[in-house]
């Protein structure tokens, strides 16, 4: 295994060195039932120079919000699956100092629900992380620029003190959003949302427990997670690779996180920030920052991938 040192322009402005390439976490199988990944789409459009999230609309068919890091207005954007820019949704209520991901899920009233993560912090000293979700605009009837419903603010911190973070994903049933911090050296960590959220009350997250989290705390430089629609399966990315947990049916959506993480392959990228499962769970779709930026698509190929389950 030989070592590569690669210089990366971050969004925040800083140069940072990543050791090792493509080096998983310990235990983590091998091989996940995917096909190699495969261009759909281009981004170009200069306004969407730095994007770091990514998911699918369930009010548009074919449709998908992004968003940029930090450096933007608080806005959303709406995308087609081959990277063509449709529109633009200024997201009322929010402030955008440092998004890094985005997640769809339930809203308070069980309608489709956009969570947005405003947690970066490379200098590893803010103390105004927030989460924000909001209602997800109809795009069922034409796509128009146009403004959001006032977001829900739901601040938060670590129990452990400050950390940086790139990646979201949230229960897909329950609404609970769990974030992994980015390090550069192990390790990271896999948090939760206390529940019921409560807007505008500042909560401690608590670390999660398991032999999948413990083996996601070892990667470096993770950018992106996201869970599929039906739960079955939640993916981590780094700006190299992919690792997808899988649990059974029956079992509660945070097991997930006590199974083997199992390597998917991604395509070469500038900087891989986004991931996100399609509509239909069959595929995962990535994207990086800096344009063009490819759109790649990867395909399930066959049965579950899976590896062996801790107890």
């Amino acid at each position: 295994m030989f070592l590569l040192c690669l210089c990366l322009l971050l969004g925040a402005g800083g140069i940072v060195c990543v050791l090792p390439v493509g080096v998983g976490p310990a235990g983590a199988s091998e091989g996940a039932a995917y096909s190699a990944p495969e261009q759909v789409g281009v981004i170009n459009d200069a306004a969407l120079g730095e994007i770091s999230g990514l998911t699918p609309s369930r009010t548009g068919k074919g449709l998908w919000w992004v968003h940029n890091d930090s450096g933007d207005r608080a806005r959303l954007y709406v995308i087609n699956s081959r990277g063509r820019l449709l529109a633009r949704f200024t997201v009322a209520g929010a402030r955008h100092r440092d998004w890094e991901d985005l997640a769809s899920g339930p809203g308070r009233d069980g309608k489709p629900a956009l969570y947005i993560a405003d947690f970066g912090d490379n200098a590893r000293r803010r103390d105004d992380l927030m989460l924000y979700r909001v209602k997800e605009p109809d795009l069922s009837k034409g796509v128009k620029d146009g403004v959001t419903q006032a977001a829900e603010a739901f601040p938060f911190e670590y129990p452990d003190g400050h950390h940086d973070a790139e990646a979201l994903l949230v229960d897909p049933k329950s609404g609970r959003p769990y974030v992994v911090t980015k390090s550069f050296r192990p390790p990271c960590g896999v948090y939760r949302f206390p529940l019921p959220l409560r807007p505008d009350e500042k909560v401690t997250l608590e670390k999660v427990s398991g032999a999948g989290a413990e083996r996601i705390s070892q990667l470096t430089l993770v950018t992106g997670a996201a869970a599929s629609p039906d739960g079955r399966r939640a993916v981590v990315r780094t700006y190299f690779g992919a690792y997808e947990l899988a649990r059974d049916a029956g079992e509660s959506f945070e097991s997930i996180f006590n199974a083997t993480p199992v390597s998917v392959a991604l395509a070469q990228e500038k900087q891989g920030e986004a991931i996100s499962y399609a509509p239909d769970g069959r595929s995962i779709f990535t994207v990086s920052e800096r344009i063009p930026a490819p759109i790649f698509q990867i395909k399930r190929s066959g049965g579950p991938s899976r590896g062996r389950r801790f107890r």
